[in-house]
């Protein structure tokens, strides 16, 4: 059976290259062609959530280098973690906690209703959670229980400190917010016409950092 989950997982069987595409293509890969095609923006740096923009891509260096150390079969001692029903568990988790900030988020008037119904956002809290969630914690689990030399102690390293720099990432975005997801007008499948209204915590970062 495989270790791996299938079709979530799949691109974990075709080594850590493809592993480390497939996880930047989930983030920041497809969300930045949704805010291209969809909400008519390039996505910069100065504008977006530190965490996505560079600790998103650190996640998916973690997830390259899991899988460059446990290879296709990961140790036995961790199969129960990343194999069966576990994953699909683990995805449910992933995806219950980004339906819970969804909503908390809006609550907490971080954004307005048609911010977080922008595609971006749908995106993040319904696709990069489970399952940007999943091909991390499942390949980092089995990096780390891989037993290994001297070099696989730094690809080891390496592993926390990308982690690491994504939750410090994450500190810093709640003490400095970015627009992050533009309010949307599906109707007319664009962007809402600006100036937007300063109706929500991001929206206000936003006009101070244009300005």
């Amino acid at each position: 059976m495989s270790a791996w989950l299938p079709y979530v997982g799949s691109p974990l069987h075709h080594g850590p290259l493809t592993t480390f595409f497939a996880a930047f293509a989930i983030s920041p890969g497809i969300p930045a062609l949704l805010a291209l095609t969809l909400e008519r923006r390039v996505m910069k740096g100065r504008r977006e959530f530190v965490a996505f923009y560079y600790g998103d891509p650190l996640l998916a260096l973690a997830a390259a280098t899991g899988v460059a150390l446990s290879g296709p079969s990961p140790q036995a001692s961790v199969l129960h973690l990343i194999a069966g029903p576990v994953p699909l568990i683990l995805m449910a988790c992933w995806l219950a906690f980004g339906a819970w900030q969804w909503k908390a988020e809006l609550r907490a008037g971080m954004y307005t209703p048609a911010q977080a119904w922008s595609p971006t956002k749908i995106w993040h809290q319904m696709v990069v959670y489970p399952v940007l969630g999943y091909m991390v914690t499942a390949t980092v689990v089995a990096g780390m229980a891989t037993p290994t030399g001297f070099a696989g102690t730094w690809a080891k390293m390496l592993i926390v400190g990308c982690v690491l720099v994504w939750i410090l990432a994450n500190v810093h975005d709640r003490r400095h917010p970015k627009l992050g997801h533009p309010p949307y007008d599906w109707r007319r499948l664009k962007p809402v016409p600006q100036p937007w209204p300063l109706k929500s915590t991001t929206l206000r970062a936003n006009r101070r950092i244009c300005d």
